[in-house]
């Protein structure tokens, strides 16, 4: 049995649009888990805010390339992890764009990769492109204020990335569309077709 480790923010989590969290059957990882036929574990360390690099000055803690070693050693050995990150980046106050946040998830495998205390092996990685932000709505959008543009070019700078650190890549924009509900966050369909899209992905490193 491999260990996929599923490290992102509230789209991993579970987020409902407008408020909430998906009951666990709901989530793409557990959706994720069933379809690999019980024979891996899943895990889902998303995290509400979490960004790539940046500290937030308003929630503590969602620093992501701050706890991934801690996670990989938490949950080691990983053998699979996925990664998707950056929504959260484009909020306003971060004053960045799709480049930077991919820069952010690059420094994340630079440390994902770096020798650990339990000498585990350094995991495949599997980099997703987040879906693009499409129409914010109520208080996101005032946070997410000029995110719509930055996240059309999601796609191309994490794909890049991706070849260069010899990682697969998933562009999440190609598989489904943040809910309308509030331009943001994944509806059930979303989050059936991210884990659907993911299957052949992890098949592949698993054998």
């Amino acid at each position: 049995m491999a260990t996929v480790l599923c490290y992102g923010d509230s789209l991993t989590w579970g987020t409902v649009p407008n408020g909430g969290r998906y009951m666990k059957p709901l989530r793409w990882t557990s959706i994720l888990e069933e379809l690999l036929g019980n024979d891996h574990q899943v895990i889902n360390y998303g995290l509400p805010g979490r960004t790539t690099i940046w500290e937030d000055p308003f929630r503590d803690g969602r620093n992501g390339v701050s706890y991934i070693q801690a996670a990989l050693e938490t949950f080691g050995p990983v053998d699979v992890l996925v990664l998707m990150l950056g929504t959260n980046d484009l909020k306003r106050h971060f004053n960045v764009g799709a480049f930077e946040a991919a820069k952010g998830v690059e420094k994340i495998i630079e440390r994902v990769r770096m020798p650990n205390s339990q000498d585990f092996p350094s995991p495949s990685i599997i980099v997703v492109a987040p879906p693009n932000i499409t129409e914010p709505t109520g208080d996101m959008a005032e946070t997410f204020s000029g995110a719509v543009e930055k996240s059309q070019y999601f796609h191309q700078h994490y794909q890049n990335m991706a070849m260069r650190n010899d990682c697969l890549f998933l562009n999440a924009a190609g598989v489904l569309q943040a809910s309308t509900a509030d331009g943001v966050h994944l509806d059930t369909n979303g989050n059936e077709a991210l884990a659907k899209a993911l299957v052949p992905f992890i098949e592949k490193l698993l054998g």
